[in-house]
């Protein structure tokens, strides 16, 4: 399992790097040739919005093809359209129109998103996903500091030559994820990687209706323009403090691996830090006038923030898990993408007055008071309903299941393997084989996986 989540961190992050840094090409291109108010506009704030719209197509495109997107034709393509997209982007010929098509270069980054946060679920069990997720992109953040500290005044980054580096790691993680591509097909329930300890484990006491999982969509809404509120760096602002992005990146990191671990110790944890995370927001106007004061407040708010982008990708990652529902997966990498833009325009337009902002900030915040309590009053408060069914009795009529595959089925959602089976039961492994192969047929289902997330869902 330790191959899995390194595979799919070292993934996550070489994807992250190449794409923060396409990104960041662009953004310093028009730093370098628009006024900051625009800039700020067209660089962070549509940036952001674009990516969301890439999600989304991805996640349209998951909700209605016949199959998981796993192959890697799909792969190559978003890979390859990032890519040329960026060679556009960065050609002089093209700098009168690079504003829109840097935006669609940001179409390309978000479908790239929404993939690789969709092979979370088929690559690491649930009680992983935190880890993998906050150092797949606390590595980008290494890269891109040793890539800065190369490249201080971001001269390469802005030339025609960086093309030559995204094009090499392009090839690199193309035949990076060729060589592991069995990773992402290969059912990983044999390997007992579905152990999720009672504290972590919500999906067996959370109903994931439409309703819940639009309460849970607001409530991350609003802890996403409350924090863009607060701690939105608008361009002006980086080198009137003499704000360093390899410092605010090293911050990223270790927030975002250590929300990782918390988030996968108990999803309790990550979603309370949520909170606290937004309370330093009020720090921002208040110590505007300081600006050592204002410099440690970036450096606390790139830090906290990775408590947020973790607790918000994964909770997305649990829903599409627990319902089966893949293209909900990015969702929570889309909330951020369309939430953060309106937190950042909200503070470019009350900049100016500090109190009116502070109130303003203090207003979302109150709300998002209230959203919280009711989200975590359902998950974790409420205690889950005995159920008056043989929900079990049912499954096994509505497939015309056999004793022997009623208790083959019973040992697979305990999370047990072949030869844990074929101990328990006394007979051979390939007699086990045999059954689940049966089972499958008859549920429809291709592997164990998906047996237990249809035994889930028609027990919900």
């Amino acid at each position: 399992m330790r191959k899995r989540v390194v595979f799919i961190s070292i993934l996550i992050g070489l994807l992250f790097f190449l794409n923060s840094s396409q990104y960041l090409s662009w953004f310093y291109i028009l730093a370098s040739s628009y006024e900051t108010t625009y800039v700020d506009f067209v660089g962070q704030v549509l940036g952001k919005l674009f990516q969301a719209i890439g999600i989304i197509a991805f996640s349209l495109y998951v909700r209605y093809s016949p199959k998981r997107p796993q192959r890697i034709t799909e792969f190559a393509c978003l890979i390859a359209a990032s890519f040329m997209l960026t060679v556009l982007t960065l050609s002089p010929p093209f700098a009168d129109f690079c504003p829109i098509i840097g935006l669609l270069m940001n179409i390309a980054i978000g479908a790239l998103y929404g993939l690789y946060v969709s092979y979370i679920i088929d690559v690491v069990p649930s009680c992983h996903y935190g880890l993998s997720f906050g150092l797949g992109i606390g590595i980008s953040c290494i890269l891109s500091y040793l890539l800065y500290a190369l490249d201080k005044d971001y001269s390469f980054m802005m030339s025609v030559s960086c093309l030559y580096f995204y094009g090499l790691l392009s090839f690199i993680i193309v035949l990076f994820i060729m060589m592991h591509q069995s990773m992402i097909t290969e059912d990983i329930t044999d390997e007992k990687a579905d152990i999720i300890d009672d504290s972590l484990d919500i999906n067996t006491r959370f109903n994931y209706s439409t309703s819940n999982i639009i309460l849970i969509s607001t409530l991350f809404v609003l802890i996403s323009i409350t924090y863009a509120l607060g701690y939105f760096v608008p361009a002006e602002d980086i080198s009137a403090f003499h704000i360093s992005v390899e410092v605010m990146r090293l911050m990223y990191f270790v927030g975002l691996v250590l929300a990782g671990f918390l988030n996968d110790k108990s999803r309790k944890y990550g979603f309370i830090l949520c909170l606290i995370t937004l309370t330093f927001a009020f720090s921002m106007p208040l110590i505007r006038d300081n600006p050592t004061g204002v410099y440690v407040a970036w450096m606390i708010s790139y830090f906290m923030g990775g408590f947020i982008t973790v607790c918000r990708a994964i909770f997305f990652t649990d829903i599409a898990q627990s319902t089966g529902k893949l293209y909900l997966a990015p969702m929570g990498v889309a909330i951020g993408r369309t939430a953060e833009p309106i937190g950042m325009i909200l503070r470019l337009h009350f900049e100016s007055d500090h109190s009116i902002l502070l109130f303003v900030i203090s207003f979302f915040f109150a709300v998002t008071i209230i959203f919280f309590v009711a989200v975590y009053s359902k998950l974790y408060l409420r205690q889950p309903e005995i159920a008056s069914i043989d929900y079990h009795s049912v499954f096994a009529d509505r497939y015309k299941l056999s004793s022997r595959e009623i208790e083959i089925l019973d040992e697979i959602l305990d999370i047990k393997s072949n030869k844990e089976i074929a101990a328990r039961l006394f007979i051979t492994e390939s007699t086990v084989k045999f059954h689940v192969k049966n089972l499958m047929k008859k549920t429809g289902c291709k592997n164990r996986n998906e047996l237990i997330k249809l035994y889930n869902e028609k027990k919900l």
